[in-house]
């Protein structure tokens, strides 16, 4: 937003006056720590305290004013000195060396934010109201407020940059993390989606966040990985893994995790956007003509292509070629066969080439623009040199040593073979220590973002899996434009420094019945905000599935479940979304087929889970299906799990040595799905689950567990 649109936006007219009649320096100083304050605290109002009281004349103070307070509650003061700003916090909020700052970038109250959203955020639920909102800015004078919620309600906030959706089974974290994903990766892309908060996306908006989640996952910039027990460093960062190299020998190589791989490709965005590199670019070795001076060479460093020898072969494209052409190409060796099948069909648009220069050393470095092309007429006074590759030669008079970046590793004689041992992201690392510019298209400020979901982040072992990372994934230490206090680690298998960039978002999602929140690995909750997910019992408000309130019927046994066990193990909403979908479906037996998809998930789901939540402990199960309120004889048609009690002497029979253990035994019988006249087929018995009702007079229950859908009967 350009400096005028923000005033326009948010400031009255004394402000503008004021902030216009500063520095450029300071308006951008002022602009983006307005910014960041909101982003911390979305809903803090912002407004003025123009007392003409010495350098406090018109200071911003964030936190809540209310129409009935003269002064509001300010946690945080923004004033003006001569030449910059200078930033108060309030005296309980940090301690007092702390208090008060004077920025130089936006990062340095950035961190001050970081360390103290949690203490502060429900200090800051205000209105969302700034100075505009407001007629009067004075001290004393009475507050006109425009509270402007019903505005905000809806408008987009900023994705954190680590972001874990906890909640209970069903509760739809998976299905959210798609909108998450592309909320964070394009964000403006989101917003013409125009999905309420409240609502949720319709069906339409849902099969457009499926596309632009698809095509972004294309593009490899939303990756996902799952977490579990055995998952380690070495798969998420990076490690040693045993490869089987061109000889059929076992080698030991350091490769990057997905976690590495994605930083690196979100650190490099920008450069391989400029350079026309493909999402996951393969680097080449080349020998163009041996490794001495070479007319070949210097003609194709000056034409923009790339050429091999061995043209007697024909052109490789076609997919017949003449006897003579067949029988040179199998007279030669199997190295040669493979050096022209990879330079031909292997190398592709937006891949890497170095040219080397020796056995150590490289001399060029070029991106390849096209297909494969066969040239008859060779190239110069060579007949031979027909293979050829168009190529951007981005530098031609290079002698960088990559030898160590080739893990130590000489180039071979071979002409052409793919160079695996590291990274294009490493490759740009070492160009940028030696102080190498390829000289790549000027390109916009901002980078594209990256997503990386972890999905069930909560079953593997954050520290074995994270190790020095945890560190390096606060916002405050990621590697960004004038970020002063990022951070550097030296990885300790490839020995390489590495940092995590600004613009790669962590999505994780959570099952608290899986784990409880309080045995979180403390380190990893401090970094991550966390956005809990519970039942959405309004989305089945005003359903009914012959008689059978939906909404009731999910609140009910989450009652129970949340008294006998606690909310963490509730049912989520997901459970019941099939019967929505099928009473919905504007079929002609739509009704029918929800009630057959309600059996389906009270016997495939909810009875399972419940088994597992109580370890098998039935009378608990019986308690959240109601059945302990059925013990009259009329009502027993209804029951789901049946008791019965039998004393030990009719077990047994006497002097069963058993009188120290209770002297009756229970045990507990679930109903048959599968029966003809199973209760499961009876829509009162699902009724009976929350409807009192039904129990209390007899007349109300109609002998209806005999019903039988088709499908159950079938």
């Amino acid at each position: 937003m350009e400096f005028k649109e923000f005033l326009t936006a948010n400031m009255d007219d004394n402000s503008k006056i004021f902030l216009l009649s500063k520095s450029d320096q300071q308006k951008k100083l002022f602009v983006d720590s307005f910014n960041l304050i909101r982003e911390y605290f979305p809903q803090c109002d912002c407004y003025t305290i123009n007392n003409e009281k010495g350098s406090y004349k018109h200071a911003f103070r964030f936190g809540i004013k209310t129409s009935k307070e003269s002064d509001g509650t300010p946690q945080i003061t923004i004033k003006f000195t001569k030449d910059a700003l200078r930033v108060s916090l309030k005296e309980d909020v940090v301690k007092e060396e702390n208090r008060v700052l004077n920025p130089v970038t936006i990062d340095q109250l950035r961190s001050i934010l970081e360390s103290i959203k949690s203490k502060l955020r429900h200090k800051m639920e205000g209105s969302k109201n700034t100075p505009i909102s407001y007629f009067k800015g004075e001290k004393s004078s009475d507050m006109v407020i425009k509270n402007d919620m019903h505005k905000c309600a809806n408008e987009i906030q900023p994705s954190p940059l680590n972001q874990i959706l906890y909640g209970p089974p069903g509760t739809g974290k998976t299905y959210h993390t798609i909108e998450a994903a592309v909320k964070a990766a394009e964000p403006e892309k989101y917003k013409t989606l125009e999905i309420k908060p409240s609502l949720g996306a319709s069906k339409d908006q849902r099969e457009e966040l499926i596309k632009l989640y698809k095509s972004l996952v294309d593009d490899d910039r939303i990756r996902f990985v799952t977490f579990h027990q055995s998952y380690g460093y070495e798969e998420f960062v990076e490690g040693l893994r045993a490869l089987t190299n061109e000889e059929k020998q076992i080698e030991y190589k350091v490769l990057p995790g997905v976690f590495k791989k994605i930083s690196d490709d979100a650190a490099n965005t920008n450069i391989k956007k400029s350079l026309e590199l493909n999402a996951n670019p393969r680097i080449w070795k080349i020998s163009i003509d041996g490794v001495k001076p070479s007319t070949i060479k210097n003609y194709c460093f000056k034409n923009n292509v790339a050429a091999i020898g061995w043209g007697h072969t024909g052109d490789m494209a076609q997919d017949e070629r003449s006897p003579e052409e067949n029988a040179y190409f199998e007279g030669l060796t199997s190295q040669n066969k493979n050096t022209i099948t990879q330079f031909c069909s292997e190398i592709n648009e937006g891949d890497l080439l170095l040219c080397i220069s020796s056995a150590k050393t490289i001399q060029a470095v070029g991106v390849v623009k096209g297909d494969y092309e066969y040239k008859e007429q060779g190239i110069l006074d060579r007949n031979d040199f027909r293979h050829t590759l168009p190529v951007e030669w981005l530098k031609t008079d290079l002698d960088l040593d990559i030898h160590s970046l080739n893990d130590n590793t000489n180039l071979v004689q071979k002409t052409v073979y793919e160079l695996d041992r590291f990274t294009e992201a490493d490759f740009f690392q070492l160009m940028e220590k030696n102080e190498i510019s390829l000289g790549q298209k000027s390109l916009p400020e901002t980078k594209d973002n990256y997503v990386l979901i972890i999905d069930e982040i909560n079953r593997g072992n954050i520290s074995k899996i994270f190790g020095e990372l945890i560190t390096l994934i606060e916002p405050s230490k990621r590697a960004g434009k004038n970020n002063l206090e990022t951070l550097k680690v030296t990885l300790p298998h490839s020995g390489n420094p590495f940092s995590v960039p600004d613009n790669l978002y962590i999505i994780g999602t959570m099952n608290t019945a899986d784990r409880s929140l309080a045995m979180m690995d403390t380190a990893l909750r401090r970094r991550f905000d966390f956005v809990e997910m519970m039942p959405q019992l309004e989305l089945f408000k005003g359903k009914v599935v012959k008689g059978i309130n939906l909404e009731k019927l999910l609140e009910t046994m989450n009652k129970r479940i949340e008294v006998l066990y606690d909310r963490e193990h509730t049912l989520g909403h997901a459970f019941l979304i099939p019967v929505l979908n099928a009473l919905d479906s504007g079929e002609d037996d739509a009704e029918a087929s929800a009630f057959t998809e309600l059996k389906s998930t009270f016997k495939n789901k909810i009875i399972p889970l419940l088994e597992e939540y109580f370890f098998e402990d039935w009378n608990k199960i019986r308690l959240v299906l109601g059945d302990n309120r059925k013990e009259k004889s009329e009502l027993e048609q209804y029951i789901f799990v049946k008791s019965e009690s039998e004393k030990y002497n009719d077990i047994f029979g006497e002097n069963h040595g058993l009188e120290t253990y209770e002297d009756t035994k229970t045990t507990y019988t679930l109903a048959d799905f599968n029966a003809l006249d199973s209760v499961w087929n009876s829509p009162k018995a699902y009724q009976a689950i929350y409807d009192d009702t039904l129990l209390k007079s007899p007349a109300n229950t109609s002998d209806d567990a005999g019903e039988v859908t088709s499908s159950s009967a079938h």
